[in-house]
């Protein structure tokens, strides 16, 4: 142990103790090679090196600390019996020799290793032929970085270290750990500097493999995931063929789940905006004191829970392709506005005062009758007029049988590999069975019955009996429209506008799911509709969820 009366002392007070001629060349001789080497393993060889020569020790070794997991380790050793501290690691805090000189930020000296027990390695250490100890903590500015350790011949039980021996061991302890830490700093720099130049690798080679995918997408007859051969698509594909290259806006019509996103996207790929964003809103999913914000963004304070300024789907879409899914539902202010955006190419922030401007190309979609909705007032003329630039109709699956096998197969595929699962063979019987029905719910509808079927045929092949179809009236009457398997429709005797069989489908649903909305059980999803949609139909059509439970 170091005897109490020991004082730190000051740079110039040990500079000012005389040095011979032979310590101060092997001082500076070894601050020289300490500071000329980058690496901490190099640097710490080279403090080893240094109290060799200038402290005459005949063994040393160095401990550091790795502040990640609080572990004293040795990183260094030299001379006779060092190894005894070799591989050591040391959990902080500690009651060891060099654990207790880290914390303390102290010098320690054991007179005899033998009648001293608090070593990590106490047997090695004992039997090492090291007589004596003076171990002293490296600290950089006001942090310890490690501990060093010397034995010198000259020290022992009735020779302990003088004090000025101390402190210039001190001061070249400090040295060390100013080397040890800038060493550190630069492997840390240079690990980041291999992490950044991986990540720059990585980059150029995921853009090659995009461009190498953008190609094959854009190859002839190559639409994704868009699948089938009928006459129907095929004619689709030609028009997107057509229009895609322009920045027309275009008007997609179709029921719903007939795959008009899909159809979007293949438009966007397929432009010279393909490297821009793709930005889907789902109008009947907007509330109507959000739509505004939603698609033109507000700044901060424009109203209660505005916190920070938030860039609308316009600005999102910049450059790139907006697809407006469900347009037919937006309210008639919503509709004023987003003509004014189409016109101007300008968007008005909520609360803001400069005009945005932006450069978007839309697409929109709706499964509505538009035409109608304009004669009956509910969708804006000049609006209308403005988006059915290019209108591309999307047939029903039923108008597309041949293509239900394909698709079949298609979806099979997917869910078999998204579960982990083996693809099954599809047997005939299932396959027919499939191309009889009626699909009211389109592709949409398809998906949700192969997906089951999967599931229910487990190992072994799909059969008829997996193909669960559901052949229930949807308007809840003996004389409405009912999906069946033969695929043959019955239809009232009593003509009905659409609004009414499309509200008794609803309500009907509702008293099938007892009231519930979302969920598998829910009424959306026994319409196939996504939950947001049903809501806004509801609201359009002035239903509650208690008309479910009248008579």
């Amino acid at each position: 142990m170091h005897d109490p009366k020991l004082q730190s002392w000051t740079y110039d007070e040990v500079s000012a103790v005389p040095l011979t001629r032979r310590l101060e060349d092997h001082l500076l001789a070894a601050v020289r090679k300490l500071t000329s080497h980058l690496g901490v393993d190099d640097v710490c060889d080279a403090i080893l090196v240094g109290v060799s020569g200038v402290f005459a020790a005949t063994a040393s070794w160095i401990q550091l600390h790795d502040a990640g997991t609080n572990v004293l380790r040795t990183c260094a050793y030299r001379g006779p019996g060092a190894d005894a501290f070799a591989d050591i690691q040391i959990p902080l805090p500690s009651t060891t020799i060099a654990g207790m000189t880290f914390e303390r930020r102290e010098f320690m000296f054991v007179a005899d290793v033998r009648n001293e027990g608090r070593w990590a390695n106490r047997d090695a250490v004992q039997t090492s032929g090291i007589r004596s100890v003076l171990t002293v903590p490296l600290i950089a500015g006001e942090v310890p970085v490690g501990v060093l350790g010397i034995y010198a011949a000259d020290l022992g039980p009735g020779d302990p270290p003088s004090e000025i021996h101390i402190k210039r061991l001190e001061l070249f302890a400090a040295q060390a750990a100013i080397g040890v830490t800038n060493a550190r700093l630069y492997e840390a720099s240079q690990r980041d500097r291999e992490k950044l130049r991986a990540l720059l690798r990585e980059r150029r080679q995921l853009r090659y493999e995009v461009t190498e995918l953008r190609k094959v997408v854009g190859a002839d007859g190559s639409f994704g995931s868009i699948v089938g051969e009928s006459a129907e698509l095929t004619r689709v594909l030609e028009e997107v063929e057509q229009v895609a290259s322009s920045d027309v806006t275009v008007l997609l019509l179709g029921e719903t789940g007939t795959g008009k996103e899909l159809i979007a996207r293949a438009l966007h790929e397929r432009s010279r905006r393909a490297s821009r964003p793709f930005v889907p809103v789902n109008c009947a999913a907007l509330p109507d004191t959000l739509i505004e914000s939603e698609l033109f963004g507000h700044e901060r304070g424009a109203f209660t829970g505005a916190v920070a300024r938030k860039p609308g789907r316009f600005e999102l879409a910049d450059r790139g392709t907006l697809f407006l899914d469900e347009v037919g539902d937006l309210p008639l202010p919503a509709q004023a506005k987003l003509l004014r955006v189409l016109q101007d190419g300008r968007v008005q922030r909520v609360g803001g005062i400069q005009p945005v401007p932006v450069n978007v190309r839309i697409v929109a979609a709706t499964n509505h009758d538009l035409l109608s909705d304009v004669n009956d007032k509910k969708f804006r003329d000049d609006l209308y007029y403005r988006l059915n630039v290019f209108p591309i109709r999307l047939a029903p699956l039923r108008e597309r049988a041949c293509d239900i096998p394909l698709l079949t197969q298609h979806c099979v595929v997917r869910f078999s590999e998204r579960i982990g699962r083996r693809t099954p063979p599809i047997e005939r019987g299932a396959v027919e069975k499939l191309a009889e029905y009626h699909w009211p719910g389109n592709i949409r509808e398809l998906q949700n019955v192969v997906e089951r079927a999967v599931i229910l045929a487990g190992a072994g092949p799909i059969t008829a009996e997996h193909v669960r179809l559901d052949e229930r009236p949807i308007g809840g009457g003996e004389d409405t429209y009912v999906p069946v398997a033969s695929g043959r429709a019955r239809r009232s005797k009593e003509v009905h506008t659409l609004a009414d069989i499309e509200r008794d489908a609803i309500v009907q649903a509702l008293r099938s799911a007892r009231g519930r909305i979302s969920g598998p059980r829910g009424a959306a999803a026994l319409l196939n509709l996504k939950p947001t949609t049903l809501h806004a139909k509801m609201k359009k059509l002035g239903i509650h969820r208690d008309d479910a439970f009248k008579i």
